[in-house]
């Protein structure tokens, strides 16, 4: 059978390795050979590779250093720029980079999530199936990549574009004619629902779901707010003192602790889970969910039925609590700007709606029975086609 790459670039924590377990195992099923390329190689908890190799991906320089913004992303071109596509040298050293990893694996076939570099380094050598949420699949036809934010002003794509054609020019690739066309591939699999996604109206075909086909959850008659967190990034965020004032009992996981931050928290007297909690346990004891709004939390709280409010700090995370917002079934507040008083009223305000609560438990089981291909199905389908 084939050897197959499955690959992970931009984005962060274990919301892109998950699917990819789950995608490997129904490629494993069938006799394919697998191989990881990942940006963090401590992502995978011990034994969810299952012997396959784990090599690291190339790994942009701007995700080491950031550049200062003038101002915040208002669309997925102003996140390209920032990740590098608006420095030539960087292009085409990242281009040279994943050539070089496809030639030491030699797959028959790339499965690539998030990795726009990846897409384009493979171009013409080997097949590729694309994978991401909404936000970072965009379709790979739209003639120019939207503003996001109603009032926003993006970048100029012109430039980034002519800086992107350039590096692929010195690594003897071939050019793009947009932006989006960078995320081009042979198959385009988008995995989400269509309120979170940005470019819903651009889709040719329904996204897969992204909830496994064996996800059951629904809330319970818990009062509990569980809060999952980046340690890297919420150490010393008043998030935590807002929190604390809102005098609600807390359930926190913060995966790869400090044991300064875990002192902390026990000091206000929240429970401190140290392993990840499945999540039907989370929605069985939980009224509310407060987190930085990664995709799969996401949309696993809304086919449970659980309200959910975001800490947001960067482009998706905010265009997420805007989603929720709009359905009545969460909200939102700038991790950057977050006052404690303020946030802790509010959040006893939402705790305590029950016509929230209402809405998320309505209009849950719409959400788990969408005629949406699970994602693992989808990608051994188009894995069978191309191979």
């Amino acid at each position: 059978m084939a050897r197959i790459l499955l690959a992970w670039e931009f984005g962060a924590n274990r919301g892109h390795v998950v699917p990819m377990i789950r995608i490997a195992a129904i490629l494993r099923s069938v006799g394919h050979e697998i191989h990881f390329a990942v940006q963090r190689l401590d992502a995978f908890a011990p034994g969810e590779a299952v012997g396959a190799p784990v090599w690291q991906a190339p790994v942009s320089p701007r995700l080491l250093s950031a550049v200062p913004a003038a101002r915040a992303p208002a669309g997925f071109a102003d996140v390209l720029a920032r990740l590098g596509m608006d420095d030539p040298r960087l292009v085409a050293a990242m281009i040279n980079a994943w050539r070089h990893l496809l030639s030491a694996v030699r797959p028959d076939l790339v499965v690539a999530d998030y990795a726009p570099f990846l897409l384009m380094a493979a171009r013409g050598r080997v097949p590729t199936i694309a994978v991401g949420t909404g936000f970072s699949l965009p379709p790979a036809d739209l003639a120019e990549l939207p503003v996001l934010v109603e009032g926003g002003r993006g970048v100029d794509q012109g430039p980034v574009l002519d800086a992107l054609n350039a590096g692929l020019a010195e690594a003897d690739a071939e050019p793009m004619a947009t932006l989006a066309a960078a995320f081009r591939a042979e198959r385009a699999l988008p995995v989400t629902f269509a309120e979170l996604d940005p470019y819903a109206a651009h889709r040719p075909a329904p996204p897969a779901h992204p909830l496994p086909p064996d996800f059951a959850a629904s809330v319970g008659e818990g009062s509990e707010v569980f809060v999952y967190a980046d340690a890297r990034r919420l150490e010393d965020s008043p998030l935590w003192r807002g929190l604390a004032e809102a005098g609600l009992p807390m359930r926190v996981h913060v995966p790869r602790m400090p044991d300064s931050l875990r002192a902390a928290l026990v000091g206000h007297g929240f429970a401190v889970e140290p392993e990840p909690l499945p999540f039907a346990a989370i929605a069985a004891r939980s009224r509310l969910v407060v987190s930085h709004g990664g995709h799969g939390l996401t949309c696993a709280c809304l086919a449970a039925g659980l309200p959910h409010v975001v800490f947001y700090y960067d482009l998706e995370k905010l265009l997420t609590g805007l989603a929720l917002a709009r359905l009545g079934v969460g909200g939102h507040v700038s991790l950057p700007s977050l006052e404690p008083r303020a946030f802790a009223e509010s959040l006893v305000q939402v705790h305590r709606d029950d016509a929230m609560l209402a809405r998320a438990r309505g209009a849950a089981p719409a959400f788990l029975a969408r005629d949406q291909a699970p994602l693992d199905r989808a990608v051994a389908e188009a894995a069978a086609a191309l191979l």
